[in-house]
């Protein structure tokens, strides 16, 4: 073949060589196909269901932190299974000292300093948005909502189990999660993104799986697949969550304190309008839908931003993210932004 006499197009053919090479390395991506179970699998911790006997285990962790690529201190693997509605993830975390492992109490969504198992699930496959659940020797769970490749929305809140278990070789988390709680294309056959997360306090270390590198930015887009999800129960067309609220309030009245009354009626609901479109709506949204905001005291001239906990404006509240007010670059925390929902339902204050 003779070679072009053109330099522009021999080094064009030179570039498009080397893409060509690189093609095969940058299309590979770490992979776990899961088991399918037609039996009912029980969340007690435990590896003795008989789909983990055949489930195959991954193990090939490395250190994310900290130091990038590294051998881990301790070895970790996981199996999935999944049934028609629920995905399964059994980790098993080893440990040469189970009398070291930390593990604190705390209310749910508030992440201590303890040792720490998280599934991250990108269930569209868009390597932008995904979902994350986190569960510690104690038990105590977290879950957050995952945007922009990387930021968390803690306000985020799904109906999911785990169970916990630690023994003479380390400890265990068995995760089930409900299908229904993610989002994802319908179809025969679908493929997830997916990584699992290790942290060992006593080392401050991140293990995972695939590896997770700090260098590179973004995080759903380093996850791993996860094949294997066939013939899944389509999503509920329709879900309703009404609720009724009572209020008994004390007015000061002629003969003293009289107490009066009031009763309050709302409701969301979640329309399937298409296997990769949901319609969302609220009626009279309240905060006596969720629990109690923590007690503050105040004693600056500033307003006290709360995050919100309604559900109908916790789902997909990243579209809604305009922080204005980070005066630190690493930490843009302040509540404060051009959308604020917490001011949506709220009685008018003005004067008469």
């Amino acid at each position: 073949m003779r070679a072009p006499s053109n330099p522009a197009t021999a080094d064009r053919l030179v570039v498009l060589a080397a893409l060509i090479l690189l093609l095969p390395a940058a299309a590979t991506a770490q992979s776990v196909t899961a088991t399918r179970t037609t039996e009912p699998i029980v969340l007690d911790g435990r590896s003795d269901d008989p789909v983990w006997r055949v489930a195959r285990p991954v193990s090939d962790f490395r250190e994310s932190r900290p130091s990038e690529n590294a051998e881990p201190k301790q070895r970790t693997e996981f199996r999935v299974a999944y049934d028609p509605s629920y995905l399964y993830v059994f980790v098993r975390a080893f440990d040469t000292r189970p009398d070291s492992i930390v593990r604190l109490l705390s209310r749910r969504d508030d992440q201590t300093a303890s040792d720490q198992i998280m599934i991250m699930i990108d269930s569209y496959r868009d390597r932008r948005t995904g979902f994350e659940f986190v569960v510690n020797p104690a038990g105590v769970k977290a879950d957050y909502a995952i945007y922009n490749d990387g930021e968390e929305d803690e306000a985020w809140d799904a109906i999911w189990d785990a169970a916990t278990l630690v023994d003479s070789l380390g400890w265990t988390a068995e995760f089930r999660i409900p299908f229904s709680q993610l989002r994802f294309s319908a179809a025969e056959s679908v493929t997830f993104g997916f990584l699992v997360w290790r942290t060992l306090q006593r080392h401050t270390s991140e293990l995972t799986w695939p590896l997770y590198r700090p260098s590179r930015t973004g995080l759903v887009s380093q996850f791993g697949e996860l094949n294997g999800l066939t013939d899944l129960a389509r999503p509920t067309r329709a879900e309703v969550a009404p609720y009724v609220l009572t209020q008994n309030e004390p007015l000061a009245g002629p003969g003293g304190i009289e107490r009066r009354q009031r009763l309050s009626v709302g409701g969301d609901l979640k329309y399937a309008v298409a296997s990769n479109m949901t319609l969302t709506a609220t009626v009279n949204p309240d905060f006596g839908q969720v629990e109690a905001d923590p007690a503050v005291l105040n004693l600056s001239a500033f307003e006290t931003f709360f995050s919100e906990r309604r559900p109908f404006f916790v789902s997909g509240a990243g579209l809604f993210d305009f922080r204005v007010n980070c005066f630190v670059v690493v930490d843009c925390n302040t509540g404060e932004g051009l959308f604020y929902s917490r001011r949506i339902g709220r009685a008018p204050r003005l004067a008469d």
